[in-house]
């Protein structure tokens, strides 16, 4: 079979294959003991609770979602607070796969996640966790309104976890920004190093502004290890099958 032929097939098995579930259902889930994510009560990046008058919060696990206006954009479905408008978008060549992942074998994948709502708080800080299989994110596409965050580090990494579809490279990451104010709409985006990231999952909280983490960020050239591209052809199952 031909490339161009064995990668549309790959697709489509992507596409259709299992059930519309991400990492909280397939594994592993974030919030456990060990891995990166944390809500902002227990952060050291936060000081407050999801909830809370003046904050926003909204988090996305799968990203197969028709309530949402566009062919390319989903809702939060874990969860949301505080928000009037929120949603997730991504580039033409970038899919929802079986797993409720966003994945593509084709393409650069660019991601934007929007959200709009009043905090009344000053100065504040926005935190965006997420989840990233395969290919890592470029870390200079990391922005919030076109800035670059105030802090940026990898909280969990694994090089060979052994995920439900094969071993993959998983990686969590945490960004946030201090701002000396609110503003009326949140736009944080980043990119792919290439094709083949398998996007897992995303938490944003935005609040009052807590104290400094204690950690030192990692260098770019840290955060992007790995991240070149890979044949499809031998991969089938690692690469292919882990979006």
């Amino acid at each position: 079979m031909k490339t161009a032929q064995k990668l549309i097939l790959i697709a489509g098995l992507l596409a259709v294959s299992g059930s519309a579930s991400a990492d909280l259902t397939n594994n592993p889930d974030p919030y456990a003991a060990g891995y990166g994510f944390n809500t902002p009560t227990e952060a050291a990046w936060g000081d407050w609770n999801r909830g809370d008058a003046g904050t926003l919060y909204a988090e996305w696990d799968s990203f197969v979602d028709n309530s949402y206006p566009g062919i390319r954009t989903a809702a939060p479905d874990v969860g949301s607070a505080g928000t009037t408008d929120a949603n997730i978008g991504w580039n033409a060549g970038t899919f929802s796969a079986g797993s409720g992942n966003l994945y593509s074998f084709s393409v650069t994948e660019n991601f934007t996640a929007a959200l709009s709502g009043s905090t009344g708080n000053e100065p504040l800080r926005a935190a965006l966790q997420f989840e990233t299989w395969g290919v890592q994110m470029d870390y200079n596409s990391l922005l919030l309104n076109g800035v670059a965050p105030s802090f940026a580090t990898q909280t969990f990494y694994d090089g060979n976890y052994d995920s439900s579809f094969g071993p993959v490279e998983l990686v969590q990451y945490l960004a946030y920004w201090d701002l000396s104010g609110p503003a009326s709409n949140y736009l944080f985006s980043f990119n792919s190093t290439g094709h083949s990231l398998s996007l897992g999952q995303v938490a944003i909280d935005i609040g009052p502004s807590g104290a400094p983490v204690s950690s030192v960020p990692l260098p770019a050239a840290v955060w992007i290890f790995g991240a070149g591209f890979i044949g499809m052809l031998g991969l089938n199952r690692r690469k292919g099958l882990q979006a």
